[in-house]
């Protein structure tokens, strides 16, 4: 297990000005990412029978964000957008493992809440959100899995104790990712084993060897089991969390969706994420509870990025590039007809080509507008025709997207790489 430990900052005169005037404290605030989290799996979003009652409870008591989308359906540059409010794109950072750049280090929202006096903390269950691999500075304690993968439930025993040995004498900044959801599905000893991979596309296809390990029907049981695991070390550390801290900030949200077996028949493509901006890879769940937000729910359209604004503006810290930069606070409810984007991630090599190859995605919250390589749109999803404005929207965000391609990729690290594809990435 990598453990990175560096000293507690003092609040210092500012802090005790704070409490001797009285004002608000701030409050703590815990971000769980549930990795590969399909939208419509959550009972919250309409999944029956639900296999997510502790989210569900969450969702009853906070504001639930109905149409939230990740800005690209891959683990490392959907993390860096949460904890950046930056666009992969951006960042540079448009496959994973790829590290925050030094020049983006100040965005990191674990570096600006450390300045501003919280203790930080990340447990984190999979590589691809250890501290190599997104770069993020600021965490006070990093724990990660020292091999391919921790359970989900390691990573809470990890967070409680930590937060019961002390570290809420001031406000706390708690990241937990659970990778229990994720491929290889089923639990630790079934994605220790994997799952078969065909590298001469991308994702799960080999449909012979699914077929021999169980069928379809199987994985999908085992992604369902994922599912409900997670969700239950979610309640657990929410539930121990409360017990310790008063009243903190609670935001859970997946980092992206995942395709099952919608599309296995026309493309040859199952049980992975990445190369299609289809909606249940790009949907996201996103529930905000805790301190200043009302009950309810939300049917503007929203981002992962958004979170980057809402923490900084419950940390008292404030996001001055909010509006510029087009991002909301999601204690609040999005407005209507507002537009998010959605963009594809970068590949070493093109291993699913034609026209239905998806470069870049927007909604506003109705409709979801997919554009291809030929700058055509691909089955548009919502009522009615396209609004124009969302079309052109697209396209310009495609072309972006394909100028962000053309650039030369970061060179991956043997370990990097090693660690990808023992995870089942064929990158």
């Amino acid at each position: 297990m990598t453990r990175i430990v560096k000293p507690l900052v003092s609040l210092g005169l500012a802090g005790v000005l704070l409490g001797a005037i009285g004002c608000q404290p701030r409050p703590s605030i815990l971000v769980v990412t549930l990795d590969t989290l399909r939208r419509d799996h959550v009972g919250a979003y309409g999944a029956m029978p639900s296999p997510t009652p502790q989210l569900d409870a969450l969702a009853r008591e906070g504001l639930v964000h109905e149409r939230a989308y990740t800005t690209m359906p891959t683990t490392g540059p959907a993390h860096l957008s949460l904890f950046t409010g930056r666009y992969p794109s951006q960042l540079g950072a448009t496959q994973n493992a790829v590290p925050l750049s030094p020049r983006d280090a100040d965005r990191s929202l674990a570096e600006q809440l450390a300045r501003a006096g919280y203790s930080t903390g990340a447990f984190v269950t999979s590589p691809l959100a250890a501290p190599g691999a997104t770069g993020l500075p600021g965490f006070g304690v990093y724990e990660a899995p020292a091999g391919v993968l921790r359970a989900g439930d390691d990573a809470v025993d990890a967070a409680l104790s930590w937060l019961a040995s002390g570290n809420t004498a001031r406000p706390v900044f708690v990241w937990l990712h659970l990778y229990d959801a994720h491929a290889p599905y089923g639990d630790m000893d079934q994605k220790r084993r994997g799952i078969p991979l065909d590298e001469s596309l991308y994702g799960y296809v080999d449909v012979a060897s699914i077929e021999a390990a169980g069928g379809l029907g199987a994985f999908e049981a085992n992604y369902a089991r994922g599912v409900a695991k997670a969700d239950a070390a979610l309640g657990r550390f929410v539930a121990g969390a409360r017990e310790i801290l008063a009243e903190p900030l609670v935001i859970v949200v997946a980092d992206h969706g995942e395709s099952l077996v919608e599309h296995l028949a026309t493309r040859g493509y199952a049980f992975d994420h990445g190369e299609y901006l289809d909606e249940e890879a790009i949907s996201i769940p996103l529930v905000v509870a805790g301190p200043d937000v009302s009950p309810g729910r939300s049917g503007g359209a929203a981002s992962i990025r958004d979170l980057y604004t809402t923490i900084l503006e419950a940390a008292g810290i404030g996001d001055p590039t909010a509006i510029a930069e087009e991002r909301r606070d999601l204690r609040r409810k999005s407005e209507a007809r507002r537009v998010v984007a959605i963009e594809r991630r970068s590949f070493e090599r093109n291993t699913i080509a034609g026209e239905e190859e998806h470069l870049a995605a927007v909604s506003d919250g109705k409709h979801l507008v997919v554009v291809d390589s030929a700058f055509e749109l691909v089955a548009p999803s919502g009522p009615g025709t396209v609004p124009p404005d969302l079309a052109r929207l697209a396209a310009l965000r495609a072309q972006a997207t394909r100028e962000a391609h053309a650039k030369a990729l970061p060179v991956l690290s043997p370990e990097a790489r090693d660690a990808l594809r023992q995870l089942g990435y064929a990158e």
